[in-house]
């Protein structure tokens, strides 16, 4: 691929990140309980684990693919 096409997606995937932890604000705000009603706070507490660990391990995923494209776009070839 051509180094401005690999720029491009580096940076492209570098901002998915953004929307990933607006969903998981998001998630969060709607599995907290409330006074009038909602989740049961264990099953909350479980709801953020899971979140956090999903969430956690996409952005993890997208930011170390991003900075492999930056890599290679520049010429390094590195293995992991």
């Amino acid at each position: 691929m051509s180094t401005g096409t690999l720029r491009l997606l580096s940076t492209v995937f570098l901002i998915a990140a953004v929307p990933l932890l607006g969903l998981y604000g998001l998630l969060l705000k709607i599995s907290t309980p409330n006074a009038t009603g909602g989740m049961e706070p264990i099953v909350a507490t479980v709801c953020y684990t899971a979140f956090t660990c999903i969430f956690g391990a996409l952005t993890t995923v997208v930011i170390n693919f991003s900075r492999q494209l930056s890599r290679e776009a520049k010429g390094e070839l590195t293995t992991p």
